[in-house]
């Protein structure tokens, strides 16, 4: 049996039907759900908009299930969510390492290659980083490159 499909995701959860308009509550109960299902290889972000999340599609899909359940469980009677799933297959999965920075990390795991001198090597930088914090490091290295060329 091949393994299952990897994802990226990003989804945004608004509750409905709330005494307020705060979101805080369930967002902190999101993340939560989230950080305890790290063993089960979900790695997330989240961001002023949503959460990104990455994983195999089961787990990805699993994530949002159970943010749902958490959120009605603090007392939002409708939960509407928008959700985007990314999937590839001209690429492997990545590896993580159990080292590196879990979800929130910025890109100090590529500051850190790049100062060990493995900065030349696309592999080397990207090690142990979500693909949206590669992405994200992929965009500072270029805007960093061509800075350098307009003061040389």
């Amino acid at each position: 049996m091949s393994q299952p499909l990897y994802a990226v995701a990003d989804f945004c959860l608004i509750p409905m039907g709330t005494p307020t308009t705060s979101v805080g509550e369930y967002i902190t109960e999101c993340q939560r759900v989230l950080e305890s299902m790290k063993d089960d290889g979900i790695r997330y972000e989240v961001h002023g908009y949503g959460t990104n999340l990455e994983g195999s599609f089961p787990v990805v899909c699993k994530a949002i299930e159970r943010c749902h359940e958490a959120v009605h469980k603090l007392g939002a009677l409708r939960i509407a969510t928008d959700i985007r799933i990314g999937t590839r297959t001209d690429k492997p999965p990545p590896t993580f390492d159990a080292a590196a920075p879990g979800s929130q990390g910025s890109s100090a795991k590529a500051e850190e290659a790049a100062a060990a001198g493995g900065g030349g090597n696309a592999d080397d930088w990207s090690r142990g980083l979500t693909e949206n914090q590669r992405r994200k490091e992929s965009v500072l290295r270029r805007l960093h490159a061509d800075e350098a060329k307009g003061s040389a």
